[in-house]
């Protein structure tokens, strides 16, 4: 089965045809309803190779660059629109994802400036389900792009960048006595108020040579724009024990740290690995983490510490873009031996059947479904990084879905995940009349299945409901045009009504009288709520932006993100 759209400069609707090959579709060439939605010109292409993906019950989260900054987005599993925030604040945005937090769900990305040398100083952002930003923070040196991950308990990690100015570097290409060299940090965050909590991390004062670094500075390491990223920590995760994992690429390396003292304990891959096997081959990676512990206690893992065995998986790279240590990016299963002190390779996932062998010279993510019980699945879903493809895997590395959602010169991901989502703006859906025929959307709003139109004489005389089927993000109703009244009402699958569109006459224009999400509706849509939106649209981009411009953080992302299309150092 293969799921095909393209896009030129707008967002086309896709359609579905059953064929083994890529099929293009003409279709709708833009939204209605919410022309402002206009994700960068990009082609997308799903193809179903098995039976075996997931279902439409979970959602694609990813916030891709392409030649313009896209923004934030979610993505059914037939590839249509949930939601997208394109807004200027945060079309900078990395690492946008579902995370659990107390027991609630919450979307978390990161946004801020980056800088071309691939690194970032930002703010980490936190969503509730109406898309209303509830939290907003930094760590001390403000955190960097590549990390900000909510522990099991409670915390969170972000990775942070420190730049240090008289490092003696001599013994490298262009060292010398008095360097700058960025320090590659973490810092561990209470969410609750914002504040660092106990545990902090940088490398070069914990122990990580400059020499065990696979890389030189590129010029005399004088200022701190040419200052030499040595270390380049890019994941880290807390586990039950209060030990740190964490991955550095510059150094090939991931290692494991007393969440007390910040003592390395062991390393594997690199220059000093303490592990013998073929779980050392990898180089230029990211995303070290942890997997199937979702369910073990602190006595449980350091009982596997001091001799069992504990698995992780990594995203191996294998390039730089300027040295390969390998002819495809894969991710890879390793199993650690703990009595052995060896790391075997247990599962490897290769470029997806039919592809080119893949070779992304940045970023890119494993996505492990057994440790999200609300997916159940015990799939693999994998991103590629700078090269804009993800690819959907059984656990033992058979690619069964893949998906391309530009070309490599002109699009890429730095993390793209798939998870459960329910959200509820606090808007109205947005509705729209054309050439007789009725357009409605809801941005964000993944609860509904059906729309349900009201129509009469006029604004205070609504009924004759038909009731039809949504189909992607913005839903076509051939309706009576001799109304002079016509009002849309949002139905989820228990026949709850959600909210109302305002009435629109019949020459489309705006009567108001739209209910928000938020309101309390009978079953048969009658009450209203806490407010109405008689102009309709979406607000929560406006209070992203406004809350945004209050923290003062964003100097320039646009004009630096534009810049970092092609950076092969992620």
């Amino acid at each position: 089965m293969t799921f095909s759209f393209l896009a030129s400069r707008t967002w086309l609707l896709p359609v579905v045809t059953f064929y083994l090959n890529i099929h293009p579709v003409i279709a709708q060439t833009q939204f209605r309803t919410r022309p402002d939605l206009v994700p960068a010109p990009w082609n997308v292409t799903f193809t179903n190779t098995s039976a075996g993906s997931l279902s439409d019950s979970s959602f694609i989260f990813m916030a891709p660059r392409v030649q313009s900054p896209t923004g934030l987005m979610i993505l059914d599993n037939n590839g249509q629109l949930v939601w997208l925030n394109n807004d200027s604040s945060v079309q900078g945005a990395f690492d946008f994802r579902p995370q659990n937090w107390k027991g609630q769900t919450y979307l978390t990305y990161w946004s801020g400036t980056a800088s071309t040398a691939g690194f970032g100083k930002g703010f980490v952002y936190m969503l509730d389900s109406t898309y209303q930003i509830t939290h907003n923070f930094t760590a001390t040196n403000m955190s960097d792009f590549h990390e900000f991950h909510i522990n099991a308990d409670g915390t969170a990690v972000t990775s942070v960048y420190s730049l240090l100015t008289t490092v003696d570097t001599t013994g490298k290409n262009f060292g010398q006595a008095n360097s700058f060299v960025w320090d590659g940090c973490l810092q561990e965050l209470n969410i609750d108020t914002g504040e660092p909590a106990s545990f902090d991390f940088c490398s070069l004062e914990k122990g990580i040579s400059l020499f065990d670094s696979f890389t030189d500075p590129n010029a005399p390491p004088v200022d701190e724009n040419s200052g030499w990223d040595y270390v380049h920590v890019n994941s880290a995760e807390k586990d039950a024990t209060g030990n740190y994992l964490m991955s550095a690429r510059h150094t090939h390396t991931v290692y494991y740290i007393d969440g007390s003292t910040g003592e390395i304990l062991w390393r594997l891959g690199g220059m000093n690995s303490n592990f013998t096997g073929d779980g050392n081959e990898f180089g230029w990676q990211h995303d070290a983490r942890w997997i199937g512990e979702k369910s073990m206690s602190s006595d449980d893992l350091q009982s596997a510490n001091s001799g069992g065995k504990r698995r992780l998986t990594i995203y191996d790279n294998a390039s730089s873009g300027f040295d390969n240590t390998g002819t495809e990016s894969r991710g890879i299963l390793v199993e650690l031996d703990f009595s052995a002190m060896s790391a075997t390779i247990i599962t490897t996932y290769h470029s997806p059947g039919g592809e080119t062998t893949l070779l992304s010279a940045s970023q890119g993510n494993v996505q492990w479904f057994a440790d999200h019980s609300e997916l159940n699945s015990d799939n693999v879903l994998m991103s590629y990084g700078s090269v804009p493809v993800f690819a959907e895997y059984t656990n033992s590395g058979d690619a069964i879905r893949v998906v391309h959602y530009g070309t490599s010169d002109s699009a890429q991901g730095y993390r793209i995940f798939r998870d459960t989502w329910t959200g509820t703006p606090t808007t109205a859906p947005d509705a729209v009349i054309q050439d007789g025929v009725l357009y409605v959307s809801w941005n964000g709003a993944t609860e509904v299945t059906q729309w349900t139109v009201q129509q009469g004489d006029s604004q205070d005389n609504l009924g004759n409901d038909t009731t039809v089927q949504k189909s992607g993000f913005e839903t076509a109703i051939n309706i009576d045009t001799t109304k002079g009244a016509t009002q849309v009402m949002a139905i989820d699958k228990n026949g709850k009504t959600l909210a109302k569109s305002n009435v629109l006459g019949a020459d489309g224009s705006n009567m108001g009288g739209a209910v928000n999400g938020t309101a309390t509706l009978g079953s048969d849509g009658s009450g209203s709520g806490s407010g109405s939106n008689n102009g309709g649209g979406d607000d929560d981009n406006g209070a992203i932006a406004s809350l945004a411009s209050s923290a003062s953080i964003f100097c320039g992302v646009v004009a630096v993100l534009s810049l970092l299309v092609g950076t092969t150092i992620f």
